[in-house]
């Protein structure tokens, strides 16, 4: 008999042990009695919010992904500007690379880390996104004569088989069977830039941090507060990013403006 495996889920999904509450029959009539549920309504209900909540998400990224691709070329010949622009690279762009791989289920693009109770999300950024572009893993001809970029692929990390496929920013065709790199290449070279990624927020995080307690130090000495100031008040963060929608109308005013 084959064991089929299917690519969007991971390995630990199949091994993964059914979720069970079991109960006594005492326990469950005595439960019953006084009308406690082992699911409360109220925890239904923010299941089902939950749920629509992440279908509206869903829905926003598919409808990003189809704008992003359609304005291909203008993103790549604004590369250099968006890089060195952080409200244009700090853009969400995890939603444009998508694939996966036997066993280890569908790529993630995103990294979550909980802080002291705090869940924080690390996705791949836009500017990341465009230097992953730059490297000759993610960059294949096209026959129009453009390069086309990766923005899907999957295969097997015990083979190293790969099929993907590629945008040209030039024809805005869609390459699709792409079979000249090998899986781990594929994935090497997009988790080395997902932990450059990371590692600059943290980064960035250590030296704002770093600067608000200089401030703090600095407005203690001289006195400017009845009581001391703390770092956590002075912490400032970066102008915030802009949005996908945001940015591709802003630079389209900009090529209007130049004609």
């Amino acid at each position: 008999m084959a064991i089929i495996f299917d690519d969007s889920k991971s390995i630990n999904d199949y091994l993964k042990k059914p979720e069970s509450h079991p109960e006594s029959f005492a326990s469950l009539c005595k439960r019953q009695a006084t009308g406690l549920k082992l699911v409360s309504d109220e925890m239904e209900q923010d299941r089902k919010e939950q749920e629509e909540m992440a279908k509206l998400r869903k829905m926003s990224y598919e409808r990003k992904y189809k704008l992003f691709f359609e304005n291909i070329d203008l993103i790549m010949r604004h590369r250099d500007e968006i890089i060195s622009t952080p409200r244009y690279a700090n853009i969400d762009a995890h939603y444009a690379l998508g694939g996966g791989g036997c066993y280890i289920g569908p790529i993630s693009t995103t990294r979550s880390y909980n802080f002291a109770g705090t869940q924080v999300n690390i996705n791949l950024k836009l500017g990341a996104l465009l230097e992953l572009w730059d490297t000759d893993t993610f960059r294949v001809g096209c026959k129009c004569g453009g390069t086309a970029v990766i923005r899907y692929f999957s295969g097997s990390p015990l083979s190293g088989a790969s099929v993907a496929a590629a945008a040209c920013p030039k024809c805005k065709e869609v390459l699709h069977g792409i079979r000249s790199r090998s899986f781990g290449d594929y994935m090497g070279t997009m988790l080395t830039k997902l932990a450059e990624n990371t590692e600059k927020v943290i980064k960035d995080i250590i030296a704002k941090w770093t600067l608000a307690e200089a401030e703090c130090v600095k407005k203690n000495a001289e006195g400017k507060f009845s009581r001391s100031c703390r770092p956590g008040g002075e912490f400032r963060g970066e102008e915030p990013a802009c949005s996908l929608e945001t940015m591709i109308n802003e630079l389209r005013l900009k090529e209007f403006g130049a004609d």
